[in-house]
């Protein structure tokens, strides 16, 4: 089950993740996969096994691109009044700048203007609609938690909803005593 669970060991809390998954793009893919399944249908059988395995890879690609498997790995980390422990390594607490929020899926759609084709059919209302389908599934569920020391963030789990990031935010910050 996606979300976070965290316990203490000894003077630390560890908190482990687990993100939450990346949904089919169905609704995306359905109507115009389906149409190219049945034109390449009505021309031979071959053309419409070739048209579904065209429809798969499309829904394939959306679903293992970088934008949606980046930061969605599960995640083990121990806090402790005096920094951070995770992948092995350890951010002292005097170091650490700030804890913080982020979002690189709607990050990365705040930066991008669209003027849209007036033809039907254009490949700019490909693109669109595919950025719609990544802000709209994948936007609420792409939150990460960065410790950030000297000036380098560091991820400490990724691949959350939003009140889960913000609740192991406060955990470790609670946990580092910082304000």
């Amino acid at each position: 089950m996606p979300g976070y669970e965290s316990q203490q060991m000894g003077d630390a809390t560890e908190i482990s993740t687990t993100p939450e998954p990346v949904p089919a793009p169905w609704l995306l893919v359905a109507i115009p996969g389906g149409l190219l399944v049945l034109i390449a249908l009505a021309t031979g059988f071959l053309y419409g096994v070739l048209a579904a395995g065209f429809v798969y890879g499309a829904m394939y690609l959306l679903m293992h691109s970088k934008q949606a498997t980046l930061y969605r790995t599960p995640a083990k980390f121990r806090v402790s009044k005096n920094g951070i422990e995770v992948n092995g390594n350890t951010i002292p607490k005097d170091a650490i700048h700030r804890v913080i929020l982020r979002n690189h899926v709607l990050q990365a759609a705040g930066d991008v203007i669209i003027v849209a084709d007036g033809h039907p059919n254009s490949g700019q209302q490909n693109v669109v609609a595919g950025m719609n389908w990544a802000v709209s599934k994948l936007g609420p569920i792409s939150y990460r938690v960065d410790a950030e020391a000297r000036g380098v963030p560091t991820t400490l789990a990724g691949g959350l909803t939003e009140p889960t990031a913000a609740a192991i935010m406060s955990d470790v910050n609670k946990t580092l005593q910082l304000s």
